[in-house]
This record gives C-alpha cells, structure tokens and sequence, in this order.
C-alpha cells in the first residue's frame, strides 16, 4: 500500500509542476516535463524518504513471498542442475 501512496504524490507533484509550467507559463511541452520529472524526484526524495523507504520495503517483500515457496523437490532438482552445469563447465577447453 506503501507503493501506491509513494506512485500517486509523486505522480501528483509531477502534474502539478508539468501542467503549471506547460499550461499557465505556455512553455514547451518537453521542457515541461523533464523539469516535471526533476522536481518530483527531487521532492519525493527529499521530503518523502521515509516513505520511500517503506515502499521499497512492501516491494522486497512481495517479491521474496512469490520465490522462497519452492518445495524440497524444486531445490533439489536446482542442486542437481548445478552441479551437471559444473561439470560440464569444467570439461569445455575454452576457446582463446
């Protein structure tokens, strides 16, 4: 949930900077937006590190859920890829 708060204010930052520069000073519009793009991170970086930091906390977390549920079976089958990549390695002269 983290993400999505951290994702949508700096989203927000960047459409307040991008559109106020685009539509009220009439500048370009791809001046606009990578000034847009700078003064979000910038902000979020400086005032919003914390959350931040628990975003990137929620993302770590998610992806350790979906690749640390492998079975005896799937890690054994690894082991024994591993050591057949090993061996194979080890047999191959290689080329100069």
């Amino acid at each position: 949930m983290q993400f999505v708060k951290y994702t949508v204010i700096r989203l927000g930052v960047f459409l307040a900077v991008f559109l106020g520069l685009w539509w009220g000073l009439r500048w370009p519009i791809f001046v606009s937006g990578i000034i847009g793009l700078i003064v979000a991170f910038a902000v979020a970086y400086l005032f919003f590190n914390k959350l931040r930091l628990r975003a990137n906390e929620d993302i770590r977390n998610a992806f350790n859920k979906t690749s640390a549920n492998k079975t005896k079976k799937q890690l054994d089958d690894e082991a024994v890829e591993d050591e057949f990549d090993e061996s194979q390695r080890k047999q191959t002269p290689h080329a100069e």
